[in-house]
């Protein structure tokens, strides 16, 4: 009898629902070596998470125990970010094509959120929405309302032939610009 654990065994300690157990905060010594790198990068061994809003759009490579709170960490660290003034958005439960968006709290390990978009290593992305200061308590609240679920335009609504219309589209910025 061998006695090396199963294979089963390590399955069940490698898979993603685990993580949560397991995650390690990132130290700021952590962070500060996370570079960014050009956006829509692809890599079949690395996957890489997108953060964007608030004036941050930046890509970084990510691994399956980081959370929520080390993207705050490192949005503090690189860009000077009060993690008390914005919410970091994510897919609602884990991603799929139409999953709703909701605010992520520090512990969510990202990995698990994202599933099959962190497995195949496609870009994945989490956006930052300003929180506003509230007269009465003083306190940062939320902004963002959680959306259930996204479902697309049908098709005859999400196009029509005056979207190709280059000129009507000149003629709507600078009557817009001119209204502001």
């Amino acid at each position: 009898r061998s006695h090396l654990p199963s294979p089963l065994w390590w399955s069940y300690l490698s898979a993603p629902h685990r993580l949560a157990a397991t995650a390690m905060p990132l130290s700021k010594d952590d962070v500060s070596g996370i570079e960014t790198v050009a956006h829509y990068t692809h890599d079949e061994d690395q996957a890489y998470l997108m953060l964007y809003g608030e004036g941050v759009f930046e890509t970084i490579p990510i691994e399956a125990d980081y959370t929520v709170g080390d993207m705050k960490l490192w949005l503090n660290f690189h860009k000077g970010k009060d993690p008390a003034e914005y919410d970091l958005v994510g897919p609602k439960g884990c991603w799929k094509m139409g999953a709703g968006s909701e605010v992520l709290g520090d512990e969510v390990v990202i990995s698990e959120v994202m599933g099959e978009r962190f497995e195949n290593k496609w870009l994945m992305q989490l956006s930052l929405f300003p929180k506003k200061k509230s007269e009465a308590s003083g306190q940062w609240e939320s902004t963002f309302e959680t959306i259930e679920e996204w479902v697309p335009p049908p098709p005859e609504e999400a196009w029509d032939e005056e979207d190709d219309d280059e000129e009507k589209w000149k003629k709507d910025v600078e009557k817009s610009e001119a209204d502001n």
